[in-house]
């Protein structure tokens, strides 16, 4: 069954649960992504009199409400019902749909809290523009909807509500806020007058940006099933975290940095103590619970105190005997620390950056240093990068939504003619040119260079590596891959047991036999 007719299967049965009208789509066809999202979206917020019907009943519904005691969602949900009979209703197929929007609002998140349960596990991130402008960037691609708030105090509102778990807020004078959501997922608001575009009505209206994580954790296996990199590729990668290769994982915005070092996780040995650092919890290393700690910083309180950046836990780390760290992302003075702590006995630590090349990737390195060091000899602060860092993986997030890795390559110990450090490129993605179709995303993955430097540091680390590897003739089967997996069962990982995680993973990539049939090592 092809991914795009699994996921379109998933979505009808979603809304089927929720009420909402999905027009037949013939056997024959396979839709594209937004019109199936599109035909999907709940018809109250597509058509106006529903819309205005669903507000009207919410409104009722609270002039009627009087709890003294606590009652869950389903309780609710019956009283709702109850109290949605009392209208007349065009189209009885809407009644569950004014039932949600009476729920999301009274209890959740509006419809933000619909689209995360419409949407899935294919949801990347919700953009709100102000209260009439809701996007989402779903498989990668970014769609608009009909979703809105009906106005900007109940967008605060909202707003309010999320922040209240993370004791935080945000008003004129500081119109600015960063904190997570129950579920992990990471939000950042920014109200008026930092927010300065004008809603529908001519007023300034607030932002919110919500970055969603998997509830299902992407496995290394996957990445090959979706193309994000071969065969070979992968047998690299695998071998470097084994081998402990220091890693830096560059890409843009969304482009799958942190999704990626996720899922090489699973091959850090289990007695190599895993510290992770990040400004939010967005990390779920695979590895078992008693060989993972966890930092988060801490931003400063309303009087600007209290702050505890990823520098400060950078080297409270360093005394907290990891053997690996990893921060999640490198953007400041505590470049400084992560470079000490890769040279200085903590092999087989990995970061991300910034960047669009691996060759930027090291300048942005650079320019961070500098920053945190000014007075820094540049000949020093290049020796240290590269004695540092052994791999720098490129990722990107192509038109069509794709993620690859177009790029591994290693920094040389030599300094180009316009003063850059010299990068190695070991294997490539090379781009299909389609005139016709510049969305067009495929292509093939190339070796391009041979590395003696990470074949050596594997070997110390007690890892050999064929180097024919680098030999474009010579194939790595899915035996060969399956063969290194076998050691590293992903029901090892941190929750597997506890969450259900396993029949979590089973239900949802058998579907259609997918990856569990062509990956044996997965069946138990």
């Amino acid at each position: 069954m092809a991914l795009k007719e699994k996921i379109k299967g998933q979505q009808q049965q979603n809304f089927a649960n929720h009420g909402v009208e999905s027009k037949e789509v013939s056997s024959n066809s396979e839709p594209e992504l937004e019109m199936c999202t599109d035909l999907c979206f709940p018809l109250i917020y597509k058509n106006e009199e529903y819309y205005e019907l669903a507000g009207t009943i919410y409104d009722a519904f609270l002039e009627k409400l009087n709890i003294t005691t606590a009652l869950t969602e389903e309780m609710i949900r019956e009283v709702v019902l109850k109290h949605i009979s009392e209208f007349s209703i065009p189209k009885s197929s809407i009644k569950n749909e004014i039932a949600d929007f009476v729920i999301d609002n009274l209890l959740n998140y509006g419809p933000l809290s619909t689209i995360m349960r419409i949407a899935g596990s294919g949801l990347n991130d919700i953009i709100v523009n102000t209260k009439d402008y809701i996007d989402v960037i779903y498989d990668g691609k970014t769609i608009a909807t009909p979703f809105r708030f009906r106005s900007e105090e109940d967008l605060k509102h909202i707003i309010n509500r999320m922040l209240q778990s993370s004791n935080r807020k945000v008003d004129e004078s500081s119109p600015i806020a960063s904190a997570k959501l129950a579920d992990g997922s990471r939000i950042e608001i920014q109200i008026p007058p930092v927010a300065a575009n004008l809603d529908r009505d001519g007023k300034a209206g607030s932002y919110v940006t919500i970055r969603k994580f998997r509830d299902i954790p992407l496995l290394f296996e996957s990445l090959v099933d979706s193309d994000m990199i071969d065969l070979k590729i992968a047998y690299f990668l695998l071998k470097a975290i084994t081998g402990k290769l220091n890693i830096v994982v560059s890409g843009g915005t969304s482009s799958g940095k942190t999704t990626f070092l996720n899922a090489i996780t699973r091959f850090i040995d289990e007695g190599d103590q895993l510290l992770t650092i990040e400004d939010t919890k967005e990390m779920k290393p695979q590895l078992p619970c008693h060989a993972i700690r966890s930092f988060e910083t801490r931003p400063p309180n309303e009087e600007g105190a209290g702050e505890i950046n990823i520098e400060s836990l950078l080297r409270t780390a360093l005394r907290s005997s990891p053997r690996r760290i990893i921060v999640g992302e490198c953007r400041g003075p505590e470049i400084v620390t992560m470079l000490n702590a890769m040279n200085t006995g903590h092999p087989g630590s990995m970061t991300t950056i910034h960047a669009d090349d691996t060759k930027e990737a090291i300048v942005r390195i650079e320019n961070m240093f500098l920053e945190a060091r000014p007075t820094a000899n540049m000949t020093f602060v290049r020796s240290q990068i590269v004695s540092a860092v052994d791999l720098v993986v490129q990722i990107v997030r192509f038109p069509d939504g794709k993620r690859r890795i177009i790029k591994v390559s290693e920094p040389e110990k030599r300094i180009e003619e316009n003063g850059v450090v010299s990068m190695l490129d070991i294997f490539e993605f090379e781009r299909n040119k389609n005139v016709e179709n510049p969305m067009d995303s495929s292509g093939s993955f190339k070796s391009i260079s041979a590395s003696t430097r990470s074949i050596e540091k594997m070997l110390h680390n007690g890892v050999t590596l064929d180097k024919r590897i680098f030999n474009n003739d010579y194939v790595v089967t899915k035996e060969m891959l399956v063969e290194e997996l076998k050691a590293f069962h992903p029901e090892r990982m941190c929750g597997w047991k506890a969450n259900y995680m396993s029949e979590i993973i089973k239900s949802s990539y058998t579907t259609g036999g997918n990856l569990i049939e062509r990956w044996p090592n997965l069946r138990k």
